[in-house]
């Protein structure tokens, strides 16, 4: 059985996605997806910005590729990502991507100094596919973030 990341028809990977908007949406800690899918053959992109409470963004960039089919019943399968929460007008929170050609060859995560003085604080690489977060897991940890500093938060504010 393939992981979470394994190829999926393009169909049900924006039913997924939209399903799980909808549910942060409700629950109130997003409160606006402005991210949207631009099929340009043989890539699918997924890109745009979770915009959440107490100024706390998400960019989404998300390439997938088109293994085979058409339309929503391509398969495609993630080949680049890029997840960058920060809070607008202090600093940034957390950055997941893809692994680069020149350096760090392993999907890795950024963490910041979000309170003090903005820098990088760790940089972990991720070495299997199940510590590789989806978008949907990604905004869950911001969500799990943002509640651990929302006094923080207003404070700066």
């Amino acid at each position: 059985m393939p992981g979470k990341h394994g190829p999926n028809r393009l169909g049900n990977y924006v039913d997924v996605h939209e399903r799980w908007m909808a549910e942060f949406l409700d629950e109130g800690f997003v409160i606006e997806d402005a991210t949207a899918f631009v099929v340009q053959q043989p890539v699918t992109r997924l890109a745009g910005t979770v915009i959440c409470i107490d100024a706390v963004t998400i960019d989404v960039e998300k390439e997938l590729v088109v293994l085979d089919g058409r339309g929503r019943n391509a398969r495609v399968q993630t080949r680049k990502f890029r997840y960058h929460a920060w809070v607008r007008g202090v600093h940034n929170i957390l950055r997941y991507e893809s692994g680069h050609k020149t350096h760090r060859r392993h999907p890795h995560k950024h963490e910041f100094n979000t309170f003090g003085d903005g820098r990088e604080s760790s940089v972990t690489d991720l070495h299997d596919e199940d510590s590789i977060p989806t978008l949907g897991e990604v905004i869950r940890e911001v969500q799990e973030w943002h509640a651990a500093n929302a006094s923080r938060l207003k404070r700066l504010r």
